[in-house]
C-alpha cells in the first residue's frame, strides 16, 4: 500500500506539468520593425485597419515600453529583443566599435571567416561577436525538434535576432535577392534559390515605381537645402527601378529606402514558412523577421512626411495579410511585435515647429577638442582618434605614450570640455561607468544618463569615454550623413511599441516596461528555463 502511494506522489509532478506542455504553440513569430517608435505607433495608428491595428486591438500592448540603454542603434537593439540583456552584455555595444587589437573600427556582424553563400570567397557576416545566448537557443536545447529561423533585410538584425545556433538566418543583399553565410549553411535552401531567381528576374523586368497609395492620407511637403542638395517630403511618385533598364550603383540604396524592401522580406518570410513547414513539426519553431524598410525611410525623408505614413499604411497591410494567413494556417500561432529603436524627424522640420533641433557636425566639433588637447599638453599630435561619431570617443594610445602623458589627466580634460559644450549633456569616462551598477531599477522612463550609458557599455568594446548629446540634437548634416536619424539615450529613441498576440485577453497595458522584458516573458509562456537574463518576465494576464 506504502509502494503504491509513493509511485502516485512521484506521477503528480507529472501529470500537473502536462497542461504547460500541451499549451505550447506549434509556431512563435517574433516581429522586428525597425525605427519603429512608439510616436509613430500613436501618430498613424489611428488611420490603420490591417496587421497593426489589428495586434494594438487584439493583443497585450505594452503603450510605455522602453529599450533601456543608451545607444538605441540596431545593432544593440535587435541583440536585445530576443536576448533579454543589455547590449553591455550582449557585447553589440553598436553597430560599429574600435577594435583596439586590429587598429580600426569593425562592423558588429562582420566576420572575415564566414563566406556569402551566394559570393563565394566573399567575406561575409556572422554571429561571431555576439556574446551570450538567446530565446531560440533555449527553446532548441528545452523542447525537441524545434528550429529557429530570421530573416531580414539587413544582416545584423537577422544575425542579432537568431542567437548562438539557429537552423537558419538570412538576410538581403541586394538585386541577388537573400543570403546566408558558411556560419549558418553550406548551401541555401531550394525554396530560397527559387524565390531569389524570381526576384532577380522581377527587378530588372518589371517597373518599381513608388506611388502614394490612395488609402494614404496626404503627409508633409517640404524641402530642406544642404549645399547643392535638396531633401524633399511628399515626392512620391518615386522612380526606384525602371522595367529593362539596367541595374546602376544606385539601385539597391533606391530599393532600400522604399516600402519594396519591406514587400520582398514579407514574400521571403512566407517561402520560408512554406519551405521548412513551420509549425508543422514535432516541437515549436520560431521565426524572427525584421522588416527595415521604415528605418531607411526614416533617415531619408523623416518621421512626419508622406513617404513616412505612406510605408507606414504599407507595413499594416502587409502585417495584415501575414495574421490572416497565420490564423488560418495557424490558428495557435503566436506573435510578439516590438523594435530595436525609435526615430527622431528631420531637425529642420522639428525647428520649424519649435523644437530646439539642431545639427552637430562631427569634423569641426572632433577638430575642435583636438586642438584644446594639442594646446593643454604641448604636443604636435592628435590624442584622439578621429570619428565621424562623437558619442563614442578613444585615447590615441600611442599618441600619449609618445608624449609621455598621463591618460586620466586627458581623459579629464577631454570630459571638462565636452561638458561645456552647449550640445552635450553629460559625458562620462570609462571607468566611471564601470564603477556604476547597470542592474535594473525604477522606471525605464527615468533612468539616468549615466546608468543608460553604463548599459551601453563594455570596457574591451566601448570608447574611453561616452557622451550623451542634448534631446533634438542630430549629428551630421547631408549629404555624408542621413537628414535624420537615432542613436541616442532620449526617449524618442527609446519608445517603442511591445504587443503580444496568442491566447491572452487583449488590452492596452500602461505600465511602464522594457525590451529585454520581451525573451523572459516569451520563455516563461512556453514553459522554458531562461539563461542569464537582465530583464524579467511580464504578466499578460489570463489567456482566454
Amino acid at each position: 500500500m506504502v509502494r503504491r502511494v509513493l509511485a502516485l506522489l512521484i506521477l503528480i509532478p507529472v501529470l500537473v506539468a502536462a497542461p504547460a506542455a500541451k499549451a505550447r504553440p506549434k509556431l512563435v513569430v517574433v516581429i522586428a520593425v525597425d525605427q519603429l517608435s512608439a510616436e509613430l505607433m500613436q501618430t498613424y495608428g489611428p488611420e490603420l485597419t490591417g496587421g497593426l491595428a489589428r495586434l494594438r486591438k487584439e493583443g497585450v500592448f505594452f503603450t510605455e515600453a522602453y529599450h533601456d540603454h543608451g545607444f538605441t542603434e540596431t545593432g544593440p537593439g535587435h541583440s536585445v529583443l530576443l536576448s533579454g540583456r543589455f547590449p553591455a552584455n550582449t557585447g553589440i555595444v553598436e553597430n560599429r566599435w574600435l577594435d583596439r587589437v586590429a587598429g580600426k573600427f569593425v562592423y558588429c556582424v562582420e566576420d572575415a571567416a564566414a563566406k556569402s553563400l551566394t559570393a563565394p570567397g566573399q567575406a561575409s557576416s556572422s554571429n561571431a561577436r555576439f556574446l551570450g545566448d538567446g530565446l531560440g537557443d533555449w527553446l532548441q536545447a528545452q523542447v525537441p525538434g524545434s528550429r529557429v529561423f530570421a530573416l531580414s533585410g539587413k544582416d545584423r538584425a537577422a544575425i542579432l535576432m537568431a542567437g548562438r545556433k539557429p537552423t537558419g538566418v538570412f538576410w538581403f543583399t541586394g538585386p541577388a535577392g537573400f543570403t546566408s553565410s558558411t556560419t549558418y549553411a553550406t548551401h541555401l535552401p531550394a525554396w530560397l534559390v527559387r524565390y531569389d531567381q524570381g526576384l532577380s528576374s522581377r527587378i530588372t523586368a518589371d517597373s518599381w515605381l513608388w506611388s502614394k497609395d490612395p488609402a494614404t492620407p496626404e503627409g508633409r511637403s517640404a524641402q530642406w537645402t544642404f549645399g547643392s542638395l535638396i531633401i524633399r517630403n511628399g515626392g512620391l511618385p518615386r522612380l526606384i527601378q525602371g522595367a529593362g533598364m539596367p541595374l546602376d550603383k544606385g539601385f539597391d540604396v533606391r530599393f532600400r529606402k522604399s516600402p519594396f524592401l519591406d514587400a520582398v522580406t514579407l514574400e521571403a518570410a512566407e517561402a520560408l514558412l512554406d519551405g521548412e513547414k513551420l509549425g508543422r513539426g514535432r516541437g515549436t519553431d520560431l521565426l524572427a523577421i525584421s522588416f527595415s524598410a521604415t528605418d531607411y525611410i526614416g533617415h531619408n525623408y523623416g518621421t512626419l512626411g508622406t513617404e513616412m505614413r505612406d510605408q507606414i499604411h504599407r507595413l499594416d497591410r502587409g502585417l495584415g495579410r501575414l495574421l490572416d494567413r497565420l490564423r488560418h494556417e495557424h490558428p495557435g500561432a503566436w506573435v510578439v511585435l516590438s523594435a530595436d529603436h525609435g526615430g527622431l524627424d528631420i531637425p529642420e522640420a522639428l525647428s520649424d515647429q519649435g523644437f530646439p533641433a539642431r545639427r552637430l557636425l562631427a569634423e569641426p566639433f572632433m577638430a575642435a577638442l583636438q586642438a584644446d588637447l594639442r594646446g593643454a599638453f604641448k604636443t604636435d599630435r592628435d590624442l584622439m582618434v578621429p570619428t565621424t561619431e562623437p558619442n563614442t570617443l578613444y585615447l590615441d594610445e600611442s599618441a600619449l605614450k609618445a608624449a609621455n602623458l598621463d591618460r586620466h589627466e586627458v581623459l579629464q580634460r577631454v570630459q571638462s570640455w565636452l561638458r561645456a559644450r552647449p550640445e552635450v549633456a553629460e559625458a562620462f569616462t570609462a571607468e566611471e561607468l564601470q564603477a556604476t551598477d547597470p542592474a535594473a531599477t525604477g522606471s525605464p522612463r527615468d533612468s539616468s544618463l549615466r546608468v543608460l550609458l553604463r548599459r551601453s557599455f563594455r570596457s574591451e568594446r566601448s570608447g574611453d569615454i561616452l557622451v550623451a548629446l542634448k534631446p533634438f540634437v542630430v549629428i551630421g548634416v547631408p549629404p555624408t550623413e542621413y537628414p535624420a536619424t537615432h542613436g541616442t539615450p532620449n526617449a524618442y529613441d527609446r519608445r517603442v511599441p511591445l504587443i503580444f498576440w496568442g491566447p491572452w485577453k487583449g488590452g492596452e497595458r500602461h505600465e511602464s516596461v522594457r525590451t529585454v522584458d520581451l525573451a523572459p516573458t516569451l520563455a516563461r509562456e512556453l514553459g522554458l528555463q531562461p539563461g542569464t537574463v537582465d530583464g524579467k518576465a511580464l504578466d499578460l494576464g489570463a489567456r482566454k
